[in-house]
């Protein structure tokens, strides 16, 4: 497309051009000093973004001090998708003004910037992105490991990446700062200092089928208090998400999305579960909050036994939505582990619950734990099905606000059973589709 300098381009968009092997020569690259966004699609033919690229070796961006003989130095944002040959870009690893790379559906893609190699000869790249804030890479199966120093990172997104066999051994070096590990490897996140990635705003991973723990030192204050979206697909060996600590800093998680996540035990490590080795002395417990976490979808979780301490529970006032489905071995929503540490409510409210699903749990015992009433004063659709040891009731009062307590007959207000002939669901049935609305399917019996 180019073949001499070009001082002057701020911007390339590319679409759908289906015989283009490459965009740049490497005395174009060159020149692109001022070079900002770089938007590719569909490009089915483009194997390199530098038309020597074939000969990376050669090419050794590492020494160079002068900024403007680096490859596209002030770029800013780096989109690509749909290049099913595309296998480098081969650009500086010095980019002082990168902000965002999004990259999808590239299934041969190796490497992103110049590749050192480790003692196996593997691709090992470390690199230190001062205002990256937003890294996305999805369907990307071959891709190299990574190692990036972001601070000011907010977004990260892995979908099936790094899959090859290779990288479960690799021997990371030892790190003087926090970092993220892209591709298939134990741990996601490298933490080496206190209060890291407190800026990130999304954790998306998905298909990340060598990921045990997401962050590997719970030794450091690691704060997530900006942590808005968290979603974790098919990661097949994460055992569990938070430390106690950790946990207690989400003040701002509003969507929590687990799907097929098989060894995932509890969200959720408690404070005697934490390593001698990773004591950092603090002995008091502090309270888990989640006081704007709206969304919550957990399915397919088969080891999964509880979904938060009790506790929590004081602190979910925004909570609208909850589906538990396919989790096998799941026994109580909310855990009951010291009474002496949880504040005897009888009645406990959810305000804003507007949706609760209970289904294909064959192992949920409580809901709620015994000697205590949820009230769901919002409630609009109730689904439960398929909880054969459920020992919570759903009843409606009066004022038709959902309460929810243990099975009883002597709870059930009997005139009122009597004069509605018409229930569909009795206490102990296994399942409700009930729903505010006039054409629901069930109804549920009154509370005296």
């Amino acid at each position: 497309m180019w073949n001499g300098p070009n001082h002057y381009l701020h911007s390339v968009e590319i679409t759908k051009c289906d015989k283009l092997t490459y965009l740049f020569s490497e005395i174009t690259a060159r020149t692109l000093v001022h070079l900002q966004f770089l938007e590719i699609w569909n490009c089915y033919s483009l194997e390199h973004l530098i038309g020597d690229a074939e000969n990376m070796d050669e090419i050794d961006v590492s020494n160079m001090k002068d900024q403007s003989s680096l490859f596209l130095p002030k770029l800013e944002v780096v989109k690509i998708g749909g290049c099913e040959n595309l296998k480098y870009l081969c650009l500086s690893q010095g980019l002082p003004y990168l902000e965002s790379i999004d990259i999808e559906d590239c299934p041969r893609l190796i490497q992103i910037f110049n590749m050192e190699k480790n003692k196996d000869g593997l691709g090992l790249q470390n690199h230190c992105w001062p205002k990256l804030k937003t890294l996305r890479i999805v369907r990307c199966a071959i891709f190299s490991c990574l190692i990036a120093q972001a601070p000011l990172f907010e977004r990260l997104v892995l979908d099936d990446v790094g899959n090859s066999y290779q990288l479960c051994n690799i021997d990371f070096p030892v790190l003087n700062k926090d970092c993220i590990v892209v591709g298939n490897h134990e741990e996601v996140f490298q933490i080496q200092g206190g209060y890291s990635f407190s800026r990130i705003k999304e954790l998306n991973l998905r298909n990340l089928f060598e990921v045990r723990i997401i962050w590997n030192d719970f030794a450091q204050v690691v704060t997530l208090e900006n942590l808005t979206t968290l979603v974790l697909r098919d990661c097949k060996k994460l055992r569990y998400i938070f430390s106690h600590t950790m946990a207690c800093s989400l003040s701002h998680l509003v969507d929590l999305c687990i799907l097929r996540c098989d060894e995932i035990e509890q969200l959720i490590l408690a404070n005697d579960q934490v390593s001698s080795s990773s004591s950092n002395g603090d002995t008091g417990v502090q309270p888990i909050s989640f006081p704007n976490l709206t969304n919550i979808h957990v399915k397919n979780c088969g080891n999964l036994k509880s979904l938060f301490p009790f506790g929590s529970i004081h602190v979910l006032p925004k909570l609208e939505r909850l589906c538990l489905k396919k989790n096998s071995k799941l026994e109580q929503v909310f855990k009951l582990e010291d009474k002496l540490e949880v504040v005897a409510e009888k009645e406990m409210k959810f305000d804003k619950l507007l949706n609760l699903s209970l289904e294909e749990l064959p192992g949920l015992v409580h809901f709620c734990p015994k000697e205590y009433c949820f009230v769901l004063s919002a409630l609009m659709k109730l689904k439960v099905r398929n909880c054969p040891k459920l020992t919570t009731g759903f009843f409606i009062d009066s004022q038709k606000f959902v309460h929810c307590k243990i099975k009883t007959p002597q709870l059930v207000d009997q005139d009122a059973i009597e004069e509605s002939a018409t229930i569909s669901n009795a206490i102990f049935d296994e399942s409700i589709d009930w729903s505010r609305f006039w054409y629901s399917k069930s109804q549920l019996p009154h509370i005296a």
